[in-house]
């Protein structure tokens, strides 16, 4: 993998890291703000998708770079 899609891959690793904080934020203002009004219910089904940002995370995490051909690069442009 290139320098460059090196780069593009720390900045959406970046900016997959950012919108995971921002819900995070958002559920626990449900659960502080909205009490007695499903304020749980509504901040677990959040919950649900900050997990699955957090697999995407993961596996982009474990992604061995050096297996990216450069065919796959070229084609991602």
């Amino acid at each position: 993998m290139d320098a460059s899609a090196q780069r593009e891959l720390y900045s959406i690793k970046v900016e997959l890291n950012n919108i995971i904080q921002e819900i995070e934020d958002i559920s626990v203002g449900i659960r502080k703000e909205f009490i007695g009004i499903g304020n749980e219910k509504c901040a677990n089904s959040i919950n649900v998708v900050i997990n699955q940002y957090y697999q995407v995370k993961r596996k982009l995490n474990n992604l061995d770079t050096s297996k990216v051909t450069e065919q796959f690069e070229n084609n991602q442009a």
